[in-house]
């Protein structure tokens, strides 16, 4: 595993790059990461061919072939001594031909043939390393960051206005959108290839649920445990030196540090975060898995005056829009990871999304049953709500809730987890911000993603919905960016292309039986885990950012100063007593809306890092 990987951008086309070249010069043009050398490098590989390198990137050219790439690979997964990055590169050379069959962890590679004017570029299966592109006056540009685009000229910084929705939407900004009009991103799993001009996208790899592996549950949960193994084999190390885990308590990150402390003489890493609110804190629960797996426990809490404190760097942390407020907690890990000489952390993403872990998936399930409940079941239902239609209180509103979303079948009734804009479409939305909008854009992109997962079982739908955006878009993007903020990187077990095929084979019901979630994963690790951990509640890593708002204080008046400013107001995306209403709920209790706020403070200072300082 290596340390903090570097930005890059490419551009093929007919342009001398002399006015790029210049504005990237530049080091502030460049992502602001911990351990990247400042020197930003600009070479000329091929005719017509232009390359900006800044960090770690690998770059190798002969004549009018070359490439460049980034990339992170798990320990284990490669003969000791292989150098991923060069292999690949070597046999682009050699074949100009790109395979991710060898591949097992993070990357991203751009290559080009100039006297074919051909150029190829590929993201890993979660893109989490992301890459843009953009047709421009200039030539057909890929970069790894959005800022290189828009700081080298080559993009206008024009807010688009569906990006916006969509974040409003789910606190992210999907692909293949990008927050900027004229650029994309490349979507997971996929290449992208420019010949003559003319550009194509190409699926190389998608999880797919044949669900064809039979047997009694023992022999599956037999089954399921060894590839588990098999894979965490592949990410751990010989020492302890340079790496360690996260250890939220929870069963994913517990199940990974568990595995990768097995048959060691020196105790695994791990790094925990905990908060004094009641109720966020895990702390408890991470230290019964380090005392049980033997673990050199880390541990430090977050409080409301670090959350303010690291918000405005968190914003140099995203290139984008980004409204989960776990990546506060996500950082302070990574940065304690960091200040005890970690620069790898093995985390536990996917879990869920992949033995049936998420809450959500359980309660579709009472969803699923309302929803095919006779008819006067339905209508009683919908009577109490429409009896509750004029009361605002926590209890009502719970009641509405249940009936709205039971009423709808899937991926809508799964949407309505993500639809803060498009449930307050006319009263959110100011009339010229809706002018350019429909109220289902981002239900349709997800309803094209549930349409396309390869599966019979609604559940498995669902997952792979989850692990295209939830994952893909969210948690891998939260995790890596804040990380990668405090100089760690990040590898992702869970995640791993062979383990997610498996699990693909194995029936929905496997995932979550009756109401009961991670059906055969609780079986798989009654060795593995302390029963504390595997009956536990799910916290995740959360963040008390909703009793912060509530109670007054540092949070309470970044709220209020940045979300109700003037120049928020002035970006025209929404009504401002909507807004002041929405807050107004949250404090007095009648809902929790801690997320939507967030995402709005968000917004509002990614706009005045990103936008401002060039429409000025």
């Amino acid at each position: 595993m290596s340390g903090t990987v570097g930005d890059f951008l490419v551009l093929m086309g007919g342009s001398d790059g002399a006015a790029v070249a210049q504005r990237l010069a530049d080091p502030k043009a460049w992502a602001p990461w911990p351990g990247v050398s400042a020197e930003v490098r600009h070479e000329v590989p091929a005719p017509g061919v232009h390359v900006w390198l800044r960090g770690d990137v690998r770059l190798a050219a002969s004549g009018d072939v070359g490439g460049l790439g980034v990339a992170i690979e798990p320990n284990g997964t490669q003969p000791a001594g292989a150098d991923v990055r060069s292999a690949t590169l070597q046999a682009w050379l050699r074949d100009q031909q790109w395979s991710a069959d060898r591949l097992r962890g993070r990357f991203s590679y751009v290559f080009w043939d100039a006297r074919a004017r051909r150029l190829l570029a590929c993201t890993d299966a979660f893109r989490s390393c992301t890459l843009y592109y953009a047709h421009t006056p200039a030539g057909l540009a890929i970069a790894s960051d959005l800022r290189l685009l828009v700081r080298a000229g080559l993009v206008a910084p024009k807010v688009s206005a569906k990006a916006v929705y969509h974040y409003l939407n789910f606190s992210y900004v999907p692909a293949p959108f990008s927050a900027i009009e004229g650029a994309l991103k490349l979507p997971p799993g996929h290449c992208l290839e420019s010949l003559g001009g003319q550009v194509s996208l190409r699926k190389y790899w998608d999880a797919r649920y044949p669900s064809d592996i039979e047997g009694t549950d023992t022999q599956k949960a037999e089954g399921l445990r060894d590839k588990m193994v098999d894979t965490l084999s592949h990410y751990g190390s010989a020492t302890t030196e340079g790496w360690g885990t996260f250890l939220s308590g929870g069963t994913d990150s517990s199940s990974i540090a568990s595995m990768l402390s097995r048959n060691r003489t020196v105790p695994v890493n791990s790094f925990s975060i905990g908060f004094e609110e009641e109720g966020y804190d895990e702390l408890p629960y991470s230290r019964i898995a380090s005392q049980a797996f033997g673990l050199k426990a880390h541990e430090r809490r977050v409080g409301e005056k670090d959350a303010v404190a690291i918000i405005p760097r968190l914003v140099q942390a995203y290139d984008e829009p980004f409204g989960n407020s776990s990546a506060i907690p996500t950082f302070y890990c990574a940065e304690l990871a960091a200040s005890h000489g970690v620069n790898v952390l093995v985390g536990g993403d996917g879990g869920d999304e992949i033995f049936g872990g998420n809450e959500r998936y359980r309660k579709d399930q009472i969803f699923e049953r309302y929803y095919r409940a006779p008819g006067l079941v339905r209508g009683l239902g919908s009577l109490a709500a429409k009896s509750l239609s004029g009361v605002d209180s926590r209890f009502a509103n719970r009641v509405k809730n249940f009936v709205n979303r039971g009423s709808m079948p899937n991926p809508d009734r799964f949407y309505s987890d993500d639809s803060f804009a498009s449930d307050h479409f006319d009263g959110l939305l100011s009339e010229g911000f809706r002018a350019s909008l429909q109220r289902d854009d981002s239900l349709d992109v997800q309803r094209a993603i549930f349409k396309e997962a390869d599966a019979d079982a609604d559940l498995h739908r669902l997952m792979y919905l989850d692990l295209k955006m939830t994952i893909a878009d969210n948690d891998v993007v939260k995790v890596v960016r804040a990380s990668k903020l405090a100089g760690v990187q990040v590898v992702f077990p869970y995640l791993d292309r062979d383990l997610i095929d498996y699990t693909g084979r194995l029936p929905a019901s496997d995932k979550v039986r009756g109401l009961e979630k991670r059906f055969l994963f609780k079986m798989a690790t009654q060795e593995i885990l302390p029963e504390e951990i595997r009956k536990k509640k799910k916290q995740g890593f959360g963040l008390p950012v909703s009793v912060w708002m509530r109670r007054g204080g540092a949070f309470h008046d970044m709220v209020h100063d940045v979300v109700l400013s003037d120049k928020a107001i002035g970006r025209g995306y929404c009504e401002p007593g909507f807004v002041k209403g929405l807050i107004d709920r949250h404090e007095r209790g009648a809902w929790d809306h801690a997320s939507e706020i967030y995402m709005l403070l968000m917004l509002e200072l990614w706009h005045r890092e990103y936008i401002d300082p060039h429409v000025a």
